[in-house]
């Protein structure tokens, strides 16, 4: 699972450099496959790997990143990674 694989990295190289966001400027969120990472998404949710709300996390997580890395439009990120793709209506 490449995605958790990830979130470890991240988490490892903000615990050995005290917390400096600064040292995270060296990953790219553009070496990631999107695709991969939803397919995970919905393999660990469906196999009951992580609690609905850890999921929840991760797909915040995942959404802000692609916020802040791309310039991919907001109600699109949405779609991607709460929607299945689908449209989001919003009322």
């Amino acid at each position: 699972m490449k995605l958790l694989d990830f979130l470890r990295v991240l988490a490892r190289q903000l615990i050995d450099n005290d917390y400096n966001e600064d040292s995270l400027k060296d990953l790219s969120l553009m070496d990631i496959d999107l695709h991969q990472i939803k397919e995970e998404l919905n393999f660990i949710e469906g196999s009951e790997l992580l609690d609905r709300e850890e999921i929840d996390m991760i797909r915040a997580l995942l959404a802000y990143l692609l916020m802040k890395e791309t310039d991919l439009h907001e109600d699109d990120i949405y779609s991607f990674i709460f929607s299945k793709g689908k449209q989001i209506v919003w009322n």
